[in-house]
């Protein structure tokens, strides 16, 4: 896990990327890169769709960094609500413009003689893509209070400051997202009798 992110860091960065000093953009993307890059993994299933709307954002943040607001109270909650807000907005584009294709393999490819394990690889990549469609069906809240709480490892009254709502509202949306994961997710394994074990 990598370390929390603290308000004095933001309060510093922000100012001098509105600058547009290079340095500071540069800080903002090694502070965000890899959570944004998890978060939009999770969301999409395909890790090169990621990695290409990871740079969108940082793209995005620039382009509209100078008008951004810094917060005085919980800074660095309210710009990282910020960002995801900006990649949430690219899954939704993402989704709304792209059409997906299915590429068919060659019977005859050749398995890799080295590297990792094609199994656990196939079965880590089926696990992403399971718990991407099942985040893809909550509302943009829910899966921003489950990457908050959950990812991030923030408190709920860190999420609540992040959102902009009371911990009260945080605690409901984190409930009913869990309640709706918890149901998609078991309905999939006993869609896929791999995953329940069972022989075909």
């Amino acid at each position: 896990m990598q370390p929390r992110l603290t308000d004095e860091q933001i309060l510093a960065l922000v100012p001098r990327c509105q600058r547009g000093e290079p340095a500071a953009v540069e800080a903002i993307y090694d502070l965000y890169s890899d959570r944004l890059y998890r978060y939009l993994l999770t969301r999409l299933g395909d890790p090169d769709a990621a990695a290409e709307l990871t740079t969108e954002v940082f793209v995005r943040m620039i382009q509209h960094i100078g008008s951004f607001k810094l917060s005085r109270k919980d800074p660095a909650n309210v710009f990282s609500g910020w960002l995801y807000r900006i990649a949430a907005n690219l899954v939704s584009d993402f989704y709304r413009s792209r059409k997906w294709q299915q590429v068919e393999l060659p019977d005859d490819l050749p398995a890799p003689v080295n590297g990792p394990d094609p199994y656990q690889q196939a079965v880590q990549h089926e696990t992403a893509q399971q718990l991407g469609t099942a985040l893809n069906q909550l509302s943009e809240d829910q899966r921003l209070v489950i990457v908050g709480r959950f990812a991030e490892e923030m408190s709920t009254a860190e999420v609540a400051a992040w959102l902009g709502k009371t911990e009260g509202a945080v605690k409901s949306l984190q409930h009913r997202a869990l309640r709706t994961l918890g149901r998609l997710l078991a309905l999939d394994k006993r869609r896929d009798p791999a995953a329940s074990g069972e022989s075909t």
